[in-house]
């Protein structure tokens, strides 16, 4: 008799259950031996080491599985390491001095920037858990410190590590360490390929290249893609997201390529969203983030014709999205004083990035002075400065065209200035693979296929337009927690 192909052996298994059951784990280990491939089996395999990822390995583990996590590159190299490391919670124990602040309050602000786009079941499950999520990463030595009173609605919710490196790089030295206590392994230069799946689209595994040729790894509960999405992939940012987009500075990782929207294709997911993107801003070179500057509510934000010509008050989506879209080249300044350090000293920091990094920083010890610095109309950047002023003394900004809503304005002028170069960013994708609260992966039916798992930037659906500061990485901690669990949890129910 004829050898079965894979497909054909675990399909005629799947008939001989009926639909709707859990495929034993030997129907699937059986097939594979026709594809004459090394196997290793797990219970949980986990796609992608970013954040999400490493928060459904870590939480996998300790329910009980036998868990490994495959990165393609040499090393960590997602957008969770080049992200500014904050993550957006209430009613951890790190905030317990902001009792007003309530999962209630969270849900009303993120559903509002989202313009009531979001799904809002998935919200609602962010908002109920990140603070106990927070807590949990807290019990695996990450200590976190909370941003106090930023302006509305960003408030007290975002906490970040202490350190003087980047916060992402930070997150994913921390998480790294708690992989190693839990004895889980971090398998590099593993590119997932093709899921290992039967004929009824149910996932078994998935299919990598390595370093020493293809390689099968089985998963009993399922596998669970955190794979960043498509951000740096041009073709389909073009594609999905327009023209424009294709113009703005990569921010985040070069290697979240879109293989997990690939990957879910092959197995009919559903797909939505697809033309939201989590931009921010980022330093025309891609060298330096500019953000923890302009959330701190100090200076304005300025063309190269040195006038303002966005609002201040807006979140870092709409004003990266607003450098790329209302001036020519995609650039702009932050035009900062010496006051912005009574904010922990975050203007020091920064300008001691940007010397570390070897990136320009304007600077000057008056405004025409630091208009010459950065090549832009010095009368221009006096104006804009005077008519500000004014308007801050009067308390008046609200008049400004366009307004400056900065609920507490702060005049410029304390030397030095400074002006920021901040030009629009991509850094990850908002739209992806559709999920159910159990981070199961959708068909175009809305059902769940059996076997994958999805969270992190490869889920669309829980942002829209715009977010809270730490909402992206407050979601790969709290849907990656969720995912890790439930695989888990299916692993033991094929086991039984």
């Amino acid at each position: 008799m004829s050898l079965m192909s894979r497909r054909q052996f675990v399909a005629a298994t799947v008939s001989s259950v009926g639909a709707g059951a859990i495929v034993p784990l030997q129907a699937a280990q059986a097939a594979e031996k026709t594809s004459g491939r090394p196997t290793e089996t797990y219970d949980v395999v986990v796609v992608g080491a970013g954040l999400a990822g490493m928060c459904a390995a870590l939480e996998a583990s300790e329910n009980g599985a036998k868990v490994i996590l495959l990165e393609k590159m040499s090393s960590p190299q997602g957008n969770t390491i080049y992200a500014g490391g904050w993550i957006c919670a209430v009613g951890s124990k790190f905030q317990k001095n902001h009792p007003e602040d309530t999962p209630e309050t969270l849900y009303k602000d993120m559903m509002m920037v989202s313009g009531n786009k979001s799904d809002p079941t998935l919200l609602g499950i962010y908002a109920k858990n990140c603070g106990t999520d927070i807590d949990w990463l807290a019990s695996h030595g990450l200590n976190f410190v909370v941003w106090e009173n930023l302006p509305a609605p960003t408030l007290s919710r975002m906490l970040s590590l202490e350190g003087n490196t980047r916060g992402g790089a930070l997150l994913i030295r921390a998480m790294l360490n708690a992989l190693e206590k839990a004895h889980i392994e971090v398998r590099y230069n593993t590119k997932a390929v093709e899921l290992i799946k039967d004929e009824c689209f149910n996932v078994h595994g998935v299919s990598c290249v390595t370093e020493t040729g293809r390689r099968d790894f089985l998963a009993k509960g399922g596998v669970i893609m955190t794979m960043g999405g498509y951000g740096s992939n041009n073709e389909m940012v073009t594609k999905y997201i327009g023209q424009w987009a294709s113009h703005l500075v990569q921010r985040g990782s070069l290697c979240t390529t879109g293989d997990d929207i690939l990957l879910a294709q092959s197995v009919m997911a559903k797909l939505v969203n697809l033309d939201q993107f989590y931009a921010g801003p980022i330093t025309p070179t891609g060298s330096v983030n500019p953000n923890s500057i302009m959330q701190t509510g100090y200076g304005i934000q300025v063309n190269e014709e040195g006038k303002r010509f966005l609002q201040e008050s807006w979140l870092q989506v709409p004003r990266a999205k607003a450098v790329a879209q209302l001036t020519h080249n995609n650039r702009s300044f932050m035009l900062v004083d010496a006051k912005t350090d009574e904010n922990k000293n975050v203007l020091s920091r920064a300008v001691k990035r940007f010397a570390r990094l070897n990136v320009h920083l304007p600077s000057g010890n008056t405004i025409a002075e630091v208009a010459r610095s950065a090549g832009i109309p010095e009368e221009n950047l006096v104006a804009t400065v005077e008519e500000y002023n004014k308007a801050v003394k009067e308390g008046k900004t609200a008049n400004l065209n366009p307004p400056y809503k900065i609920a507490k304005p702060h005049t410029l002028d304390k030397p030095p200035y400074y002006l920021i170069p901040v030009a629009g960013g991509i850094c990850s994708t908002m739209g992806g693979i559709a999920i159910n609260p159990l981070c199961e992966v959708l068909n175009n039916e809305n059902k769940p296929i059996r076997g994958l798992y999805a969270a992190g930037s490869s889920v669309g659906g829980i942002w829209y337009d715009d977010d809270l500061g730490g909402n992206q990485l407050g979601g790969c901690m709290v849907f990656g927690r969720i995912a890790g669990r439930n695989a888990a949890k299916r692993a033991r129910s094929v086991a039984a």
